[in-house]
């Protein structure tokens, strides 16, 4: 059990950690192309480590430098078959853009993860890697881990999205540009496009007409330099903070600032927020410093295409939910039951701990402005790091709360703690 002294206000400035997604991206990326390509500033978190472990194991070399990598690799056509089984531990991204990854190179993988991991979706990029061609075999009708990849010969084809999932479109894209034909990708509600913007950075040809997504076959990656901006994942915790705590000023500095994942700026300025950007940089990821001032939420209801783009900062908005003047229910955010943990649940089970009014639904929930906190209580992490972050706040905020764990932070944000501590007045 953890706990945590009651804080009042929060003042400062605060660097967060490297981007996760980002960092997954550069390390593939860089080991796809044929050369030495260097990543600067990669978050070195557990999920980040199991995606360089795994190319690693395929004969792709990291060097390490002053500031992060170099990456040296003789491109994605020369990866070695793994001695052993692919261990991605508690990381999706790593499992699902690999499966693209791998299922076109003729070789025998096998992916396997932590026990929270196992439970969570592989059928949403199985299934359409199969219809390109893969050859793929895994647990409970190849929908979950542990999986196998055998070599298989694949074709480009058009696949419509039936998920709202980054995670599924990248897979897609990485095994389409290794293969004969082209593929073509069909996304009715926009997601990140980290992949597609650093794609092109690496020199790949795509094409992005409306909502298509068309990826010519057999290209060469080129070597490149990176420079991973700052998470915006981990910068939303900052945001919340400065809401949560009375008379709080926070400047967050150096975050990146892509438009498909700065949505939740967008939607707290609608509740009331008072928040500014400052753009810094656009050379490769728009990047940027953010400033919150505490302010008054209004309350409403949050869904529709935006859901996509907030989908980790929903827990965290749920959150705010107890701050604001009139109830904010959250829909279409049935996405959050496949995450680390049953988001939906797990933000559910934590304002009830603390108090609150909330009604559950199957794609979100309704949280009322908070009367009365309760005296204590546990509140559970459910071994998810944006959860246990969420719950250092709740702590923090309201006092008497114990934690059951918070290792889990390790996942993406191994300091939060410490940096929280130095903006607190």
């Amino acid at each position: 059990m953890v706990t945590f002294e009651k804080v009042k206000t929060l003042k400062g400035e605060v660097e967060v950690p490297a981007d996760k997604s980002i960092t997954h991206r550069s390390f593939i990326l860089s080991a796809m192309a044929c050369g030495e390509s260097v990543v600067k500033n990669p978050l070195m978190s557990r999920d980040t480590k199991a995606t360089m472990a795994a190319l690693k194991a395929c004969g792709v070399q990291f060097e390490e430098i002053e500031d992060g990598f170099k990456v040296i690799s003789k491109g994605y056509e020369h990866f070695n078959e793994p001695f052993d089984i692919i261990n991605c531990e508690n990381s999706g991204t790593t499992a699902r853009l690999l499966t693209g990854l791998f299922s076109p190179m003729r070789k025998y993988f096998v992916l396997t993860g932590d026990n929270s991991l196992k439970k969570r979706p592989m059928g949403r990029v199985t299934e359409p890697l199969s219809k390109m061609g893969a050859v793929i075999f895994g647990r409970n009708n190849n929908k979950n881990l542990p999986i196998t990849i055998l070599p298989s010969e694949m074709r480009g084809i058009k696949i419509e999205s039936t998920v709202k999932s980054a995670q599924v479109k990248s897979a897609i894209i990485l095994a389409g540009l290794q293969i004969d034909g082209e593929t073509v990708y069909v996304e009715r509600v926009k997601t990140r496009n980290h992949t597609e913007v650093m794609l092109k950075y690496y020199g790949v040809d795509l094409e992005i007409d409306n909502d298509e997504i068309k990826v010519p076959g057999k290209q060469i990656l080129k070597p490149s330099i990176v420079e991973v901006p700052g998470d915006f994942s981990s910068a939303a915790f900052f945001i919340g903070a400065a809401l949560m705590f009375e008379n709080s000023e926070i400047l967050i500095k150096n975050v990146g600032l892509n438009p498909t994942r700065t949505g939740f700026i967008q939607v707290l300025k609608d509740l009331g927020a008072d928040i500014s950007i400052t753009v810094r940089d656009d050379s490769f990821e728009v990047r940027g410093d953010i400033f919150v001032r505490h302010s008054g939420l209004k309350g409403g209801k949050v869904e529709g295409e935006i859901i996509p783009n907030i989908i980790d900062e929903i827990p965290l908005l749920g959150v705010l939910g107890l701050f604001c003047e009139n109830p904010l229910e959250i829909r279409d955010a049935e996405e959050l039951r496949v995450k680390e943990s049953d988001r939906i649940n797990s933000i559910v089970h934590n304002l009830n701990v603390v108090g609150a009014k909330i009604e559950e639904y199957n794609d979100g929930f309704k949280v009322y402005p908070i009367k009365n906190v309760n005296d204590g209580g546990v509140l559970k992490s459910f071994d998810d790091h944006r959860i246990a972050m969420i719950n250092i706040l709740l702590a923090k905020r309201f006092g008497n709360f114990l934690i059951d764990s918070i290792e889990s932070i390790d996942v993406s944000f191994p300091d939060f703690i410490e940096r929280f501590e130095l903006l607190e007045v």
